[in-house]
Formats: C-alpha cells, structure tokens, sequence
C-alpha cells in the first residue's frame, strides 16, 4: 500500500510514503496525477520505505509527463533506505535530487 499526498501550489509537491511495488500501489495516486494543472512536481520521498522497478517507472513517467507539459519534475529528501538504490540505477542522471524541499522549490524559480 502506498500512502500520498498531493499540495498544488506554485510548484505540485507529491509526498509518497510506505512500499511501491506494483501498479495497483499506485492506482489512487496515478488518478490524482492524471488531474495535475501544475506540472512542476516535487516528489517527497522521505517516507517512501521501499521501491522496485515498478516504482520507478512511475517516477519516470510522471518526469516524461511533466515536461511534455512543459514543467518539470524533481525529487527531494531521498532517505538512506533508497539512495542505495538510486545510486545503482543512476536515478541522479535522469532526475535532479535536493536534500531539502525549500531546494527543490528553488529549482523552479531559477
């Protein structure tokens, strides 16, 4: 199961939390997301425990979705449970990584 949340504002901050494993984690989430105006995303991973290839493909879509629209999609706040693994699949060469949320933000406003 996995748990979210969405706060539209200038940027659309997506927290996710618990284990992201499969499609049906992320039925709930995948529908809000279809629904974005605001295509600068800010996935907050702090609370997310676990991912697999899913998951990560998930990610990537919402990064190939956002700049098709035009915006843009960074993460924030990778907890040590997953920088292992973003380390080994090189996520830091598709997305931008800050360790703070106010950092990610800045992004947006360069």
């Amino acid at each position: 199961m996995i748990d979210y949340f969405i706060l539209n504002g200038e940027t659309t901050t997506i927290s996710l939390s618990g284990r992201l494993l499969s499609d049906n984690d992320l039925q709930a989430v995948s529908a809000e997301v279809e629904k974005l105006n605001n295509w600068n995303v800010i996935l907050d991973l702090k609370d997310l425990t676990y991912i697999n290839s899913s998951g990560i493909a998930f990610l990537v879509r919402i990064l190939t979705r956002s700049r098709v629209n035009g915006g843009d999609t960074v993460i924030c706040k990778v907890n040590s449970n997953l920088q292992k693994l973003f380390d080994i699949t090189k996520m830091h060469d598709v997305f931008k990584i800050y360790d703070a949320q106010d950092a990610a933000i800045a992004h947006f406003k360069k």
